[in-house]
């Protein structure tokens, strides 16, 4: 694992400032994976990783939350020869009107995204599977920021499977000394007071 965490540190797809996030929240590192599909191998091994991590023979397809999970999603069902389908931002407003893609109905689900953070994503993808008839049974991601996710949908009864959480990822990155401990302090405790917000 440290040696993929280093490879994220080093395509940019870990990054250190100040950015505001989907869930509104301000923080000081972005966690960006949308740059790992210019980077095949990187694909292959993070999808390896979730498959020998994540209990999966529950579940009959994987639906991807728009944009970033859709992709994840794709190459997980394929890696697992499982069916597909995915969740729009918004249901359309031509053709079927849909908001969800593909047959979920009476099907055992995991909603897959990249990244965690308050949950209000794969909470919201979670409700729009049910009420197409489909049974989400777990949530996966590749990193869980610990800003909430978990504790969201552990309440709606779906478990969150990470590969990885945002302090073990910091950690990692300053013992290889790509930040200093000023800078691991600061995000460390960021995570934890807007944990406790959450």
């Amino acid at each position: 694992m440290q040696e993929l965490i280093k490879r994220l540190y080093m395509i940019g797809a870990v990054k250190i400032g100040e950015f505001v996030l989907t869930s509104g929240l301000k923080s000081p590192f972005y966690i960006d994976l949308r740059r790992i599909y210019s980077y095949p191998d990187i694909v292959d091994e993070i999808i390896l990783e979730i498959i020998s991590k994540t209990p999966l023979e529950d579940i009959d397809m994987f639906v991807g939350v728009a944009t970033a999970g859709i992709p994840l999603a794709t190459y997980l069902a394929c890696k697992t020869r499982k069916a597909l389908g995915y969740v729009r931002i918004e249901r359309k407003e031509h053709g079927t009107q849909s908001q969800v893609e593909g047959h979920v109905k009476n099907r055992r689900i995991a909603v897959v995204d990249d990244v965690a953070t308050t949950g209000g994503s794969l909470e919201r993808s979670v409700e729009a599977i049910k009420t197409e008839g489909g049974y989400p049974v777990k949530a996966l991601v590749v990193i869980d920021r610990g800003q909430g996710a978990r504790e969201r949908l552990a309440k709606i009864g779906v478990p969150l499977y990470s590969l990885m959480n945002a302090e073990d990822l910091f950690k990692t990155i300053y013992l290889m000394n790509y930040i200093d401990k000023e800078t691991l302090d600061k995000i460390l405790r960021y995570i934890e007071e807007t944990r406790s917000l959450s």
